[in-house]
Order: C-alpha cells, then sequence, then structure tokens
C-alpha cells in the first residue's frame, strides 16, 4: 500500500467533483476504500473542511455530506499530530507542514496541484500531481 499526503485542495476537488473518472475523485475514493494510505493530521483535516464550507463547493456539497467526507477521511487516514515549527523549505512558509508531515510520516509522495510543492526542485519526498498519483497507484494508465 502506497504512503501518500494528500493535499486539501486535492481532496476538496475530489469529494466534490462531478467526474467519477477524474484524479481527484479516484483518489478520494481510493482513500475512502482504504487502498491508499493517507497521512492527515489536524491541520490537514481542518483545510479540508474550510475549502469544503466555501461558498463555491457549498452549492455543491450539503452539510451532512462535508461531516461525512471528514469523517471518512479521518477514519481511513493515518492521523498524526500537526508538525511543530516545520522546517522553510518552500516559498509559501504555510505548506511547510506538508513537507513536514510527508517526512515524518515516510511518505512516497505529497499530492498536490501546487505549482510551489511541484516546481520545487529535489523536494523529498517528491510533489506529484492528482494525475501521476493515480498512475502511482495504478488507478489509470
Amino acid at each position: 500500500m502506497k504512503r501518500l499526503v494528500i493535499d486539501a485542495s486535492t481532496l476538496v476537488s475530489g469529494i466534490t467533483g462531478s467526474r467519477s473518472e477524474s484524479p481527484p475523485c479516484l483518489i478520494y475514493d481510493a482513500v475512502s476504500e482504504m487502498s491508499v494510505e493517507a497521512v492527515i493530521c489536524p491541520r490537514l483535516l481542518d483545510e479540508i473542511e474550510r475549502g469544503l464550507r466555501k461558498p463555491y463547493f457549498r452549492a455543491l456539497i450539503e452539510e451532512q455530506e462535508i461531516a461525512e467526507a471528514v469523517s471518512i477521511i479521518r477514519d481511513a487516514g493515518m492521523m498524526l499530530d500537526d508538525p511543530a515549527d516545520p522546517p522553510a523549505v518552500l516559498r509559501d512558509p504555510e505548506d511547510d507542514y506538508l513537507v513536514a508531515l510527508a517526512r515524518e510520516a515516510d511518505a512516497e509522495a505529497i499530492v498536490t496541484g501546487d505549482r510551489d510543492l511541484l516546481d520545487h526542485d529535489d523536494l523529498k519526498p517528491p510533489a506529484v500531481d492528482a494525475r501521476a498519483a493515480c498512475k502511482l497507484l495504478a488507478l489509470i494508465e
């Protein structure tokens, strides 16, 4: 089983996605089916919940569905504490916790659409987009 840190925007896109074959939807399904070990922490869960409550997504998802999706991720994921004082690695210090979380959990990759992570040379573990993660998980060819 692959161990991945999946950022909030990828999971929010997967939860609210209308095309079940889209990479974010496939990744969310893999998390909910526990065929991937998603590394999570309270901060990441909070970001997911806040993202689902934004006006754009509120038109796509009911309150009960938000609570259910967050519960699924919490129950299916490998819960760690929020990284304390993560080292500065990225241009956006708000995302440094994802790198610290991935390193602490010995994750294989960070799944994101964020160019700050994707364009970072020699990031360990590497950042991959949702499509590449689906290939890594053998969800698509």
